[in-house]
């Protein structure tokens, strides 16, 4: 029997909201357990109930998603954040991963396609498609303006084949893809990127593939 999955749902659009719960009563295994308006609502409500996972719209009034996403990573860290949004703007993709989300998807997609991000995101993914994930990247460069010393990454003691897990990160896959694109199981990827993440010293995809454009791996 598969694992209950239990939900928040934050946007200031009633209809979409309920949109999305009635889309996701198609699945047996998924409970929704908080609704709310905004990030001030949000915040109220996660006294009482926190869900496994938040999908949190990005433009919403009194206090918008991406500073949701910090006040809420800040007070609950073990709640994942999966930013759910009819806008793929760069500057709030990049920030909305600054702030600790685990991912950034447009709500235009199905919403089994939804379910497999809130699914990968769980199990310790990030989710987002290449579109987005490249969006973010070209900010992340724009962005790195100073001259930093560089390292090569063997001065951090990644092998080969987490440096090659690294570059599929960077380039927005999820662990099925790369596992397809190097050949290797899916808990292999999942082994690869835990150990990038302790050589890193981060935890985050953001993160990660930071440190690989200062030091110019991608």
């Amino acid at each position: 029997m598969m694992e209950s999955i239990r939900l928040g749902i934050v946007d200031d659009n009633a209809h979409l909201a309920n949109q999305m719960v009635n889309n996701f009563s198609l699945f047996s295994h998924i409970k929704i357990v908080l609704i709310a308006k905004n990030g001030v609502d949000l915040l109220n409500q996660l006294k009482t109930t926190q869900p496994d996972l938040i999908l949190m719209d990005v433009q919403m009034p009194e206090m918008d998603g991406i500073t949701a996403t910090k006040e809420v990573k800040a007070r609950y860290p073990d709640i994942k954040i999966l930013m759910l949004s009819v806008f793929d703007e760069d500057k709030k993709v990049f920030y909305s991963i600054l702030a600790g989300a685990s991912g950034y998807i447009l709500k235009e997609e199905t919403p089994v396609r939804i379910l497999e991000a809130v699914e990968n995101v769980l199990d310790g993914g990030a989710s987002m498609s290449s579109m987005i994930a490249a969006k973010a990247l070209n900010l992340i460069r724009f962005q790195n303006n100073q001259k930093l010393p560089q390292k090569p990454p063997s001065d951090f003691g990644l092998s080969k084949r987490e440096m090659e897990t690294l570059e599929h990160l960077a380039d927005g896959e999820d662990y099925l893809k790369i596992s397809e694109s190097l050949f290797i199981s899916p808990n292999t990827v999942k082994k690869h990127i835990s150990n990038l993440y302790d050589k890193l010293h981060v935890h985050s995809r953001a993160e990660a593939v930071r440190i690989a454009v200062e030091n110019q791996w991608v």
